[in-house]
């Protein structure tokens, strides 16, 4: 009897200790190196985003460009396919 309670408790204690492995990943994101993890382990805070960068110097034009794009579209006649 006294052998059952003791795989038991072993058992029990790998069944913990496995679900504690997995839950503790946290899914982990694949950009951040390091194996996958998605923690430090050292009770940090998790790394800081990365400051936005400021919009291209190209970008002013290609809204003006895309602005008289969609108002040109808007102003065509819809042509039936039926006919």
């Amino acid at each position: 009897m006294a052998v059952m309670i003791a795989f038991f408790v072993a058992g029990t204690l790998i069944v913990l200790f496995v679900l504690s492995r997995v839950a503790g990943d946290g899914g982990g994101d694949d950009n951040e190196g390091g194996g996958g993890h998605g923690h430090r382990g050292d009770g940090g805070s998790p790394p800081k985003p990365k400051p936005r960068s400021p919009e291209p110097g190209w970008w002013p034009e290609f809204e003006r460009d895309f602005r008289s794009y969609v108002q040109a579209q808007a102003r065509r006649e819809t042509v039936s396919g039926a006919g």
